[in-house]
């Protein structure tokens, strides 16, 4: 049972092998990666530096899987299709599967490449389909190779893994771990699903711990309340303490907090729920949901004033907008701006001018800085647009200027430039990696993650000139929520604390359960 880590993984997800077992893949936010498990670099597949990159940000986070015709199939960021990519420096991801909208089909994900070749099976993800407006329901579907038309085998299924007895695994809503005979030649399921075990542990966007190898090792976990968090207040010493005990959820990100520091603006998934925005009266006060347009809603900022709430809405495939809506809700939002293809980090310049944005990194121009005067201007103005990756625009309380993080010098880093006039001037913030920038409500310092996950203040003066002056880390954060496109972080009014995410310490403990010879278990259970 020992673990060795391999270098170059700090911060990545959901690994997965080559066919012959030599390589292992994993998901970053941005792309895919492979390393060889004898060690050595980490390589992305595309280009640049000591790693390959093979998807310039088109990948998500929601699985992948290595077949052996020598392409990885994945998750597509956002809502969409599976992806497929060849596995080698410089290769062009391709769309391999498309939602059937008509059908209420709202994302694919988890992919599992058979080992013929012929198929891949994935989750897919509905939005209403079982007429609960707001809800998603998942099942199992196959696609053909190279076509990638797929149907859909198994219903209120999720996470589905193929054994080479000639089986089918799944979880079901009830977290109850099932086989079902699967012929993988005709990609056609058979007879009567066998309940194997009860409580799998199953997470967001339905996931699960689940494994099985060709020879029959059988792996999964088992835990009560699997990936829910917490919100916490942390001090600048480190010490946290939660926020509300009883306010939990599977998801939460990009806290925002009211300009009085009162209220809590937060993107919140619980049970079977998509993203949504919640306004939570702190510490231990009523929270409600906003009600917003579209199938997810995200990524909250507050007007300046507090009365009202922007976030991000994406009601159709491919279109995203933003919108905003009385704080107290009760109310239908109002569109602020529309663009199809995905914007994130929508915020407003505190004179209530400016509406600032970023547009998706797999975009054109892999991520840029945009901005709009509603009701002067007519379409948006390029900000900080280079060929370089733009993330997490923030705004000093001045209003004269803009933080935000850059890989332009090959690795995460944090920059200030003048606003809106951003031509004006430069200052490298961290020279040692820097993501999800924060201003102090004072002006006077700049918070970041450092890339060791440290959270690091830097003083600046921030008046009529700029200029940086100390560095201070302040506490290890690695062991909170942290995205390098989207800080998860909000500073308090007094700029002593911060409010954090971080997972929720259940009573119950995780188990991981092996099971060798699973084979031969499973012969016995489809005999009775």
């Amino acid at each position: 049972m020992h673990a060795t880590a391999m270098p170059g993984t700090e911060g990545v997800t959901n690994p997965f092998f080559s066919p012959d077992g030599k390589h292992v893949g994993f998901l970053e936010e941005g792309g895919v990666r492979i390393a060889s498990i004898d060690g050595g670099p980490s390589i992305r597949l595309t280009h640049g530096g000591p790693s390959i990159i093979v998807t310039d940000t088109v990948t998500g986070l929601a699985g992948a899987s290595w077949g052996a015709d020598g392409m990885i199939y994945a998750d597509n960021d956002g809502s969409n299709g599976l992806v497929r990519v060849e596995a080698k420096a410089g290769a062009v991801p391709n769309r391999f599967t498309t939602l059937d909208t008509a059908n209420n089909e709202f994302d694919h994900t988890w992919p599992d490449v058979l080992p013929n070749g012929k198929g891949v099976l994935f989750t897919v993800t509905y939005s209403g389909k079982k007429g609960v407006k707001g809800r998603f329901s998942y099942a199992i579907a196959v696609a053909e190779i190279p076509s990638g038309k797929h149907r859909v085998i198994v219903q209120d299924a999720t996470y589905a893994r193929y054994a080479s007895s000639g089986h089918l695994l799944y979880v079901t809503d009830d977290k109850r771990l099932m086989a079902l005979s699967f012929d993988q030649n005709s990609m056609t399921v058979t007879g009567e699903p066998i309940a194997l075990t009860e409580g799998i542990r199953a997470g967001l966007g339905g996931s699960a711990d689940l494994a099985i190898s060709a020879t029959g090792t059988l792996v999964y976990s088992t835990g009560a309340e699997a990936g829910r968090r917490e919100l916490v207040w942390v001090t600048r010493q480190g010490k946290a303490h939660p926020v509300d005990p009883e306010w939990s959820g599977e998801f939460f990100g990009s806290p925002a907090l009211s300009p009085d520091g009162k209220r809590l603006a937060v993107t919140r998934s619980t049970g079977a729920e998509p993203f949504k925005i919640w306004i939570k009266r702190l510490d231990r006060g009523p929270s409600i949901r906003l009600a917003g347009d579209g199938n997810e809603n995200f990524q909250a900022a507050w007007s300046p004033d507090g009365r009202s709430v922007t976030f991000t809405s994406n009601p159709t495939k491919g279109s995203s907008y933003v919108e905003i809506e009385p704080a107290e809700g009760g109310a239908s939002g109002a569109v602020q701006f529309r663009r199809t293809g995905n914007l994130f980090n929508a915020g407003w310049s505190p004179d209530g001018k400016w509406l600032i944005f970023m547009t998706d990194v797999g975009s054109s121009g892999a991520g840029d800085i945009l901005a709009i005067r509603p009701g002067a201007d007519t379409a948006p103005i390029p900000i900080v647009a280079t060929a370089f990756t733009e993330t997490s625009p923030a705004i000093s309380p001045n209003g004269r200027w803009l933080a935000y993080s850059s890989n332009e010098s090959g690795k995460n880093d944090i920059y200030v430039v003048p606003f809106p006039n951003t031509h004006g001037g430069k200052w490298a913030i961290s020279t040692d990696g820097g993501t999800e920038p924060v201003w102090s409500h004072r002006g006077t310092e700049l918070f970041y993650r450092d890339a060791s996950g440290n959270l690091v203040a830097v003083g600046v003066n921030a008046d009529v000139t700029f200029s940086v002056g100390r560095s201070t880390t302040l506490f290890p954060a690695a062991g909170y929520e942290s995205n390098r496109f989207t800080p998860q972080y909000a500073v308090a009014a007094d700029d002593k604390r911060f409010l954090m995410i971080r997972p929720l310490e259940t009573k119950s403990p995780d188990n991981i359960i092996v099971v060798e010879n699973w084979f031969e278990e499973l012969k016995a259970k489809s005999r009775k």
